[in-house]
């Protein structure tokens, strides 16, 4: 996994200044495209001068990776949903998803167009490392869902749903042009009510109701 590290001593600085660097990069990014965005155009934006800039990241690559891993966990902790919900039955796996969608569609909707048109032309490396940032969420995700049903292990219709939540993560930023009309609660109770129709299935064949 790539790491972002930082030689500033200070949490609440590093904090403070990555946030201002990673949405002026964010608004650069869908303005101009990634490859259209340079690290002074990110400096100028963001108002943290270029001999400190690398203090936070080290390039480029660095601050899009970051963006990537904001977006799928909290804070960046990769241990960690931004839902705050603790799964341990049936019960929780309900407000989970919705939380974790809702959250994506509301945190996260300008990182996520960008993310979907940017990632197709990066470098090999910075490509490979926001999949793995994926994954690692998908993984995450499918623990849960785990939790949740109370089994043993983490099967391949486990790990197809927690691919489908992450889709589905996406759904309103990318097609939510084609729904204006529709309330996003309306949306957002039909795919909660999909996924929570397979986990209902997959509870009766695993013989947990």
């Amino acid at each position: 996994m790539r790491e972002i590290p930082t030689n500033i001593k200070k949490p609440a600085l590093v904090a403070k200044r990555r946030e201002q660097i990673l949405q002026a990069a964010l608004d650069l990014f869908r303005k101009h495209g990634y490859h259209g965005t340079s690290m002074r155009m990110i400096c100028d934006k963001s108002k943290v001068n270029r001999a400190s800039i690398y203090d936070y990241f080290k390039s480029k690559a660095d601050i899009l990776v970051f963006l990537y891993k904001q977006m799928m966990f909290k804070e960046g902790n990769f241990y960690e949903t931004d839902s705050g919900l603790t799964i341990s039955d049936w019960n929780d796996l309900e407000p989970f998803i919705k939380s974790t969608i809702s959250r994506s569609w509301n945190m996260h909707r300008n990182s996520i167009q960008m993310m979907y048109r940017e990632t197709i032309s990066l470098d090999s490396e910075t490509k490979q490392s926001v999949l793995d940032i994926e994954s690692d969420y998908v993984k995450l995700i499918a623990k849960n869902l785990q939790k949740g049903l109370g089994l043993d292990t983490i099967t391949p219709d486990l790990e197809i749903l927690a691919n489908t939540i992450v889709f589905f993560n996406a759904f309103l930023p990318l097609r939510g042009w084609n729904m204006h009309d529709i309330k996003q609660e309306n949306i957002l109770d039909s795919v909660v009510e999909m996924i929570m129709g397979k986990l209902e299935k997959l509870r009766r064949s695993n013989g947990k109701e």
